[in-house]
């Protein structure tokens, strides 16, 4: 029995294999300062699959300690004598390419636990985009029966639904946010299949001035300077939507992994935590002036509608799952240091040690000495009213 942990988008540090020296290209200094000294534009992608320039070979290496290193080094010790394994992937490229890397690793580690006379059952704790390669693998490697060897499942902030930073890294460009700190890297946003991955498709996600959605998986809605130009890419867009919405995509999208559906996920609800951050004011509707004659289909992030039910990034919308149990702590902090929060990771090692979700409310002045009695996180109904219930 084994414990796999899948990173983040950026969880991964990219090692540059074509010099002799192996340099590092993508660091916690990057993330947190940009690229002061290299240009970012060698991390574009062209076809979303390959570097596009001469003279590089991007590779992923090991995981952001800052951010990871924490929660591993405490399930190792916890959860011994299950070994936790690190897993990195390539956050730029399409989903699809890291899962069918997954299943090859989850065959491997399988069976040499198998060898050394264990169980070759597999856990998993996924961060962020790691629960959609997650899902893709799922599906990829046994789409009868996706949880056949496959133990406790713990999905810490997954915007299986996206996320409004998606567009907004697209369309706009981040300076302080998941791709960095120059303006290039709206840039080579644009050439990062993974991105698209990410574009919100909860109802109301995004609007229009009478407040009907609008979907953002047809091209022709998005905002026309970005959609009319060269470096944007329809086909990404069109093949998130198979890869997201499976079977129900319109788009004539291609995805060869798409993601194990929710009805899946709810089927094994008994292995299924859904953990979340909240308490941080995280967008989750995007208006969209579609009569705007200027500049048809403004993405108006201006005013974009937020609300405290997420972690800055993920909105609780994009992770629940209908029948399966959610948790969220008000208290863990920013989508990009969840794992780094005492809460997040002790309820997912309880889980994984296959206990209940336990609420782990802070004590405070109306507790008694003793606190008789205990609370759980239960699954969700469906319904966004009630995600306050979920939140301790």
């Amino acid at each position: 029995m084994a414990i796999l942990f899948l990173p983040g988008i950026k969880g991964s540090e990219l090692v540059d294999t074509y010099p002799l020296d192996w340099p590092r290209r993508w660091s916690l200094e990057d993330m947190v300062i940009g690229d002061i000294i290299e240009n970012p534009l060698d991390f574009a992608l062209t076809e979303g699959r390959y570097d596009a320039h001469d003279g590089h070979w991007m590779r992923p290496s090991r995981l952001i300690h800052y951010a990871y290193g924490s929660i591993i080094d405490k399930l190792r010790a916890w959860q011994k004598p299950e070994p936790v394994y690190a897993l990195s992937y390539d956050w730029r490229k399409p989903l699809e390419l890291s899962a069918a890397n997954l299943v090859r690793a989850m065959h491997e580690i399988a069976g040499r636990e198998q060898a050394a006379g264990r169980s070759p059952e597999l856990k998993f704790v996924t961060h962020s985009l790691g629960g959609l390669l997650l899902r893709s693998a799922l599906a990829l490697r046994n789409a009868r029966d996706p949880f056949d060897g496959i133990g406790r499942v713990v999905f810490i902030a997954p915007p299986f639904r996206g996320a409004i930073g998606a567009p907004y890294a697209l369309v706009v460009g981040e300076k302080d946010g998941w791709f960095g700190t120059d303006e290039d890297y709206r840039r080579i946003a644009r050439t990062f299949p993974s991105v698209y991955q990410m574009t919100p498709s909860w109802a109301q996600a995004a609007v229009d001035e009478n407040g009907r959605d609008v979907d953002l998986f047809d091209p022709a809605n998005w905002q026309a300077n970005v959609r009319d130009n060269s470096e944007f890419q329809p086909s990404f867009l069109r093949d998130a939507e198979a890869f997201i919405r499976g079977r129900r995509a319109r788009q004539n999208g291609r995805s060869t992994a798409p993601m194990l559906s929710d009805a899946a996920l709810a089927r094994a609800a008994d292995k299924v935590l859904v953990l979340c951050g909240a308490g941080l004011p995280t967008h989750h509707t995007l208006p969209v002036q579609t009569q705007n004659t200027r500049n048809p289909n403004w993405f108006d992030f201006a005013h974009a509608v937020a609300d405290r039910h997420g972690d800055g990034r993920v909105h609780v919308l994009s992770a629940a799952i209908k029948g399966v149990t959610l948790a969220a702590f008000g208290d863990a902090g920013e989508h990009a240091l969840l794992c780094r929060n005492e809460r997040v990771t002790n309820l997912t090692s309880l889980w994984l040690e296959g206990k209940r979700a336990l609420r782990m409310t802070r004590r405070g002045p109306q507790h008694s000495v003793d606190r008789a009695g205990r609370s759980y996180f239960e699954p969700w109904d469906g319904t966004p009213s009630s995600f306050d219930a979920h939140i301790a």
